[in-house]
């Protein structure tokens, strides 16, 4: 069975769960979609689709891939997932709202994976909403692990 994990990545969050999965997926490859668009995923079995949350919208460029790919990737078993800070109930309303419906009701997986707020990569605006409307005042890294690789397990 092949695995492809394609993810799209502002501040590198994204990509380390991507990079978490495919450690706990042997053989899968890994896929940024910003690099690679139009990455074709007809090869494989799996379909593990991901990216980051910001004000509510996941990145672009990953629901841009779901809307042109959308009837093949029904094809395939599929995973979803997103990496954000909100928790349980907001984290599952941004996930399902995310992606197309079609997708979100036939996935295998999805979940959310926690998030960062690593200051060091966040520009002047990002790090002023952040203080102000989150109120974080230093990074915080909170991947959750357990929910990767529990994520991993339902796709194997």
């Amino acid at each position: 069975m092949k695995t492809a994990i394609l993810y799209a990545s502002k501040h590198g969050a994204a990509k380390k769960c991507a990079e978490l999965l495919k450690y706990k997926i042997f053989g899968s490859e890994l896929v940024d979609i910003k690099e690679k668009p139009d990455f074709d995923v007809m090869p494989f079995d799996t379909i593990i689709i991901g990216g980051s949350v910001y004000a509510g919208r996941l990145r672009p460029v990953v629901i841009k891939y779901c809307a042109k790919n959308i009837e093949l990737l029904k094809t395939k078993k599929l995973g979803l997932f997103i990496v954000c800070m909100m928790e349980k109930g907001q984290a599952e309303r941004e996930l399902k709202n995310n992606f197309p419906a079609e997708l979100y009701e036939r996935a295998t997986a999805k979940d959310y994976f926690g998030g960062i707020f690593d200051f060091s990569k966040l520009n002047f605006l990002e790090r002023f909403v952040v203080r102000k409307i989150v109120k974080v005042k230093e990074s915080v890294f909170r991947i959750k692990e357990e929910k990767i690789s529990a994520f991993a397990e339902k796709l194997r």
